[in-house]
């Protein structure tokens, strides 16, 4: 795909930024805004062909701001890309002279056991994003930064140490969204529904799973937003490889649902 504007949460440098690199390549038209939100309406509004917004961690989890705007939003999924998250420690200064650490929230934790077994003396200071801390690890004399490779190429930084998370197997899932789902079906798709509020309405709506051998890989329920106390379940599945049989399922688990949404396949 070449000559897509591609929407995805910014500043430059961050790990969004690598994702969509890594997916759309750099012959697209990279566009960074300042809030999930941002990528939402930028897609919905048509100024944004696609959108690269970040879904999960493998350490700290799903991201609740992204699979909140599928509950309010008519966004849909496209595919995803996953990134192997690499942390690494930035800074225009020697490892004894650093006296403080900017980082992304996200980072600081993925890389909590670190810092405090090599910095128990430094100050941990959160920013909102790894470029903004890389940005800070440039102007000020005593600061480091944690995040991306990119981040020391765009800011003129010196990679200190590298791959400092915690978790070596640490990796984010990012959804690239569209306006529309693409009729492929691919390995996974992601639905939302609610049930009637009355017994046994769950346990017959997750019931068409295992009727059509469908095997889930996850479900969360979040707030619906619209009344309180009223919740979604989000469920992820594996396709079978017929379509038609696919389609039967839908159809059957809709029937339990008071509310019905596919998102797409990834």
């Amino acid at each position: 795909m070449e000559n897509m504007n591609v929407a995805y949460l910014g500043p430059k440098a961050t790990f969004c930024h690598e994702a969509a690199i890594k997916y759309f390549g750099e012959a697209n038209n990279l566009m960074p805004v300042t809030r999930i939100d941002d990528v939402f309406r930028r897609v919905i509004n048509g100024e944004a062909n696609f959108g690269v917004v970040p879904i999960e961690n493998s350490v700290a989890g799903t991201i609740v701001d992204s699979m909140d705007l599928f509950v309010t939003t008519n966004a849909k999924i496209h595919d995803e890309v996953t990134l192997e998250i690499r942390q690494n420690l930035m800074a225009k200064i020697k490892h004894e002279a650093i006296k403080k650490i900017y980082s992304h929230s996200s980072s600081l934790y993925q890389c909590s056991k670190y810092l405090i077994d090599n910095f128990p003396k430094s100050e941990y200071i959160e920013t909102t994003s790894n470029a903004k801390a890389a940005q800070h690890a440039a102007e000020e004399p005593d600061a480091a930064s944690i995040g991306p490779a990119l981040c020391a190429k765009e800011y003129g930084l010196n990679m200190l140490e590298e791959s400092i998370n915690d978790y070596k197997h640490n990796e984010t899932k990012f959804f690239i969204i569209a306006k529309n789902t693409s009729l492929e079906q691919k390995n996974k798709s992601m639905i939302i529904f609610s049930v009637i509020n009355k017994p046994g309405s769950l346990y017959h709506a997750l019931k068409a799973f295992k009727r059509h051998r469908i095997n889930m890989t996850k479900i969360e329920s979040r707030p619906s937003k619209i009344r309180k106390w009223d919740y979604v379940f989000i469920v992820e599945y594996e396709n079978l490889k017929d379509p038609k049989k696919i389609k039967k399922f839908l159809k059957n688990l809709e029937k339990h649902c008071g509310y019905f949404n596919y998102l797409g396949s990834y």
